[in-house]
């Protein structure tokens, strides 16, 4: 009994060389391509991904409440970007001195004597999108006109300084006195000039 002859398997060929180099090279560069179009769709979602979470934290003061009158003075941190912002650092400056918390920027700004303020911690603290922090606020009913007088004048003096984090760990420091926060590599607690009240640890 002959046994079946062995079978080899052909790969499909044209006939012609140059046909079948082309066809090849032409496999290999839309797989490229494929693999190309597949690392650039990831890198586009992680951007947008990340887009979709970016924090950006603002300074503002105010002397008004909600009906637009002369009132309370407050001085606040908001989060005007579209993703939580974790706030590493806070620093607050008095005509370029660091002040160390509410009391020594009162006792410095706008004299001596007893004050009647709220403080809301800063660092640590994680700020959502659209949300604000009203880190001081003065009232003018339970403190001295001349007091109230001073800080609505003096505020403008002041600056503030915050490093804070996306939930990506993306990090920004964010300067009063400039125009936009910059990218940092990471946040540094710089201990000797951290604003930190009663209330902040």
């Amino acid at each position: 009994m002959l046994d079946d002859p062995d079978l080899e398997g052909h790969r499909h060929r044209t006939g012609h060389a140059r046909a079948d180099f082309i066809l090849g090279g032409l496999a290999v560069f839309l797989s490229m391509v494929s693999i190309y179009i597949a690392v650039r769709h990831g890198e586009t979602m992680e951007r947008l991904v990340a887009a979709n979470s970016w924090p950006n934290l603002q300074y503002d003061t105010s002397n008004e409440n909600d009906a637009g009158t002369r009132n309370d003075i407050t001085l606040n941190l908001r989060n005007t970007g579209v993703g939580p912002a974790r706030i590493e650092s806070f620093e607050l400056f008095y005509k370029d001195k660091p002040m160390p918390n509410s009391k020594t920027l009162l006792d410095t700004c706008c004299g001596g004597g007893k004050y009647n303020y709220a403080s809301s911690a800063v660092i640590g603290e994680v700020l959502p999108a659209r949300e604000s922090i009203q880190f001081l606020l003065l009232r003018p009913d339970t403190n001295r006109k001349e007091l109230w007088d001073a800080l609505n004048k003096e505020r403008f003096s002041i600056r503030v300084r915050a490093c804070y984090c996306s939930v990506f760990d993306e990090c920004w420091m964010m300067d009063s006195a400039a125009r936009r926060p910059e990218r940092a590599a990471a946040c540094e607690m710089p201990q000797s000039t951290q604003y930190i009240d009663r209330f902040n640890g």
